[in-house]
């Protein structure tokens, strides 16, 4: 496995991680779904199978479908439940809306088969020759699912967010039939028009904004007088690909707590420094460049520079041709 697929692994781990947390995982649905409604009940969820698969049969047909979710909660009402399901996003995907339909409709199919292997298992007949043919009960009703899509990507999604942005031009006659399937997508960096009541989550969902939009006094003004969790600040820096952050982050931790606004402080004074320092270096292998254009010796060129100076010019000159 290379680097990237390590920091990609990396990452759906911490983010996986932390959204089967069921504070966290119900505060992102009550605000994005529900319209800050706290309609989920932390102590209300529980973990489901993530495994979706399924076996889709005909007399004709049969084909076995392999699919598992991110993470998926079952939120208990009463005698009944509602499944909800998360799908993480790093990059745009041109077919969500079909892959998300395809999950859903794989969770409906497993509990049309499970309910018809429980008919079968207790030997249960069935009133007419429709329900027969069914394998179910004209009463047998299934239990909703509602999936959320999670984009953490650096640039706004430009893919499509409904099943009829994927279809060619369709005429008025046609459209009024065609069934759609919307997205429910969220996106980091346009969160800000959420407002989140559990800590952690408001906090992945600002800082991560503000870092993506190089937005530092926002984090310097809101995180001044207050620290973060460190096992958010960890989440934060997987997911922008800034591990020295928590480096810096490590230095100012306290009780298990980190001084976000030091750290951005003194990440920001060491990549301001690497951008000048490499500035100068900039500077230096021009220079030498031209000298070595206008036939000055590398003897000459090592009274006023290093032979590492030396050495990355030959190289970007090698490179240019």
């Amino acid at each position: 496995m290379n680097n990237t697929n390590n920091t990609t692994h990396q990452k759906d781990v911490s983010l996986k991680t932390f959204w089967r947390d069921n504070k966290h995982f119900a505060d992102l649905f009550n605000t994005t779904v529900f319209n800050g409604k706290q309609v989920l009940k932390p102590n209300k969820l529980t973990e489901m199978d993530t495994d979706v698969s399924a076996t889709i049969q005909s007399k004709s047909y049969n084909e076995s479908i392999t699919r598992n979710r991110d993470v998926v909660k079952k939120m208990s009402d009463g005698v009944e439940f509602n499944i909800l399901g998360l799908e993480i996003q790093d990059k745009t995907h041109y077919a969500m809306p079909l892959r998300t339909m395809t999950y859903d409709a794989l969770g409906y199919i497993k509990e049309y088969n499970d309910i018809k292997k429980q008919h079968k298992l207790n030997k249960d007949s069935f009133s007419s020759h429709e329900e027969f043919l069914s394998g179910i009960n004209k009463s047998d009703r299934f239990h909703p699912i509602i999936t959320l899509v999670l984009y953490y990507g650096e640039s706004l999604w430009d893919g499509p967010t409904c099943l009829s942005d994927m279809m060619i031009s369709m005429p008025d006659n046609i459209k009024a039939y065609f069934s759609d399937y919307k997205l429910n997508l969220v996106q980091i960096l346009d969160s800000d028009k959420y407002t989140f009541y559990n800590e952690d989550v408001r906090d992945v969902f600002n800082i991560i904004r503000n870092i993506y939009n190089d937005d530092f006094d926002s984090i310097y003004r809101e995180y001044e007088s207050r620290n973060v969790d460190i096992d958010v600040m960890e989440l934060i820096c997987n997911i922008t690909s800034v591990p020295k952050l928590m480096d810096l982050c490590t230095d100012t931790e306290q009780g298990g707590t980190v001084n976000m606004c030091e750290a951005m402080k003194r990440f920001q004074a060491e990549c301001e420094s690497k951008g000048m320092k490499e500035g100068i270096d900039s500077e230096k292998v021009n220079s030498i460049i031209s000298m070595l254009e206008f036939g000055i010796t590398k003897e000459q060129i090592l009274t006023r520079y290093t032979k590492e100076d030396l050495e990355r010019a030959e190289a970007a000159i090698a490179n240019e041709n």
